[in-house]
């Protein structure tokens, strides 16, 4: 049964807002193929200036290459704000953004696994909302920030923000995205191929190559059924490191490949920072590589575990994730 009340929060940009509570949650039933509420959300709405509404239907579809594609990017590092960005760049109500005077041919989801980086967000969706706007891309940009306290887990982060993009709209492709690389080249298209697609091929941070041949981390674009197909990714990565490679495993033990961007279009800049303290290496990583394809199909996305907050704030959906942490400590076995 769904129940519901009210009550009275202050939100990330420091409004009182009113907000209701229903007992709801987010996983995929049996073969993944449809949405069940199971944990705890809640819905808070703060009012923003948003774009024009058009009659979409009428509009042309959008151009497979968007116009001006080859032009070069213009990094952005000047420091803003989160108010200033949602005046800078209005939005359709619900944190859509739209291509003018044409339908796009894809709808984005960009999932930002967070937490205590503000100063690196703003910079990257300064940099970012204009790139996907040149391509023509329908999207909304979904911030996952795990509550203050306890180890990061990214993969866990990415299933919290993937279910709750596929419970509010439909969704075509899926962009995960780190807060700290922002793209370089704008024929670097956010588009899903028949496999999932590494975008961030040449980062910075290492030299502009991969560090090592079978690397998956960094940002990746992937349909919702084949997110689905290898039961997103695993949620007992508590730390730095082991979820991306658990990832590339899965890609692999289900029959696809993990297609990669050419250097040329792969490039990103990577933001400088020190590791969060709470973000500590995962020694245990190893451990569990030994167990990925044995548990696979019951442990990920299907087996999500988590309280989500959803505040809608003109630029971005935020979303708020509590881990149920005695669920996890009582359920990893090494």
């Amino acid at each position: 049964m769904v129940t519901f009340s009210g009550f009275v929060k202050r939100s990330f940009l420091g409004t009182l807002i009113m907000a209701v509570v229903f007992s709801g949650g987010l996983l995929f039933s049996g073969q993944l193929r449809q949405l069940v509420p199971l944990h705890n959300i809640s819905v808070q709405t703060v009012h923003t200036t948003t774009q024009t509404p058009v009659d979409r239907k009428s509009l042309p579809e959008c151009p497979e290459t968007p116009p001006n594609i080859n032009e070069p990017v213009k990094l952005n590092l000047t420091n803003i704000t989160l108010d200033e960005l949602r005046k800078k760049y209005p939005s359709h109500p619900g944190d859509i953004y739209r291509p003018e005077g044409c339908r796009s041919r894809v709808r984005l989801a960009v999932i930002i696994p967070y937490r205590d980086r503000e100063q690196h967000l703003v910079v990257l969706l300064n940099n970012l909302i204009p790139f996907l706007n040149k391509q023509q891309a329908d999207f909304t940009i979904y911030v996952t920030e795990q509550t203050p306290g306890g180890i990061f887990n990214r993969g866990l982060m990415i299933n919290a923000g993937v279910a709750a993009a596929l419970k509010a709209d439909n969704f075509t492709c899926i962009v995960i995205h780190d807060v700290d690389l922002i793209p370089e080249t704008s024929d670097n298209y956010y588009r899903c191929r028949e496999n999932p697609l590494h975008l961030s091929t040449a980062s910075a941070k290492y030299g502009y190559k991969l560090p090592y041949p079978s690397y998956a981390g960094g940002n990746i674009a992937i349909s919702p059924s084949q997110f689905k197909r290898i039961n997103g990714f695993s949620n007992w990565y508590f730390g730095w490191g082991g979820e991306d490679d658990d990832f590339e495993i899965r890609v692999k033990t289900v029959g696809m490949r993990l297609k990669r961007n050419p250097p040329k279009q792969g490039r990103y800049y990577a933001i400088k920072h020190e590791r969060d303290k709470l973000n500590p290496e995962n020694h245990k990583k190893g451990l569990l590589f030994k167990s990925i394809r044995r548990r696979m199909k019951t442990e990920g996305l299907s087996s999500l575990h988590c309280n989500t907050t959803v505040s809608h704030h003109g630029t971005v959906t935020w979303l708020t994730i509590a881990i149920d942490k005695q669920y996890y400590n009582s359920s990893i076995k090494y």
